[in-house]
């Protein structure tokens, strides 16, 4: 019989949070999390070694960040530059481009101004459902309103 060990990493995470994510650009919910080192038997963490350090993780990216970006400040936009913003925002969580424009035209912002808006937002790759005609910005996967595969 063989006995297997060796140590291992395990996450944890300690808070949570809103902080300004550098890579997405606008506000995002984060985990503080702390990263050991356990022994581990049959690949079972036993107890713990020590701490390699702690980070923290932007959980709509994914992307890990030194605990010192909590303590940036948000830097200023201006009011397009967040309109954009909220727009790809919006975009990402699955929400259809011509439902965003609606929402940019009711906020009394002019027509080209609104194309803009959209075309920073959304960028040049767009998907579309067959079945609901409704286009998508090019990292959903399915249609909102139908549920259809996107193409």
């Amino acid at each position: 019989m063989f006995i297997i060990f060796g140590n291992r990493v395990r996450h944890t995470t300690l808070s949570t949070g809103q902080f300004y994510c550098p890579q997405c650009k606008t506000r995002r919910n984060y985990e503080l999390r702390r990263a050991r080192n356990y022994f581990a038997l049959y690949f079972i963490p036993i107890f713990p070694l020590n701490t390699i350090g702690e980070y923290v993780r932007c959980t709509t990216c994914s992307t890990n960040f030194q605990p010192d970006v909590l303590k940036m400040p948000e830097p200023p936009a201006m009011p397009l530059d967040r309109m954009t913003l909220e727009a790809r925002a919006d975009m990402d969580s699955g929400t259809p481009i011509e439902f965003v424009r609606q929402k940019l035209i009711n906020t009394g912002l002019k027509l080209d101004l609104v194309q803009q808006t959209i075309e920073a937002a959304a960028g040049p790759d767009r998907r579309r459902c067959a079945a609901c005609d409704l286009t998508y910005r090019s990292t959903v996967q399915r249609c909102a309103r139908c549920g259809a595969e996107l193409k």
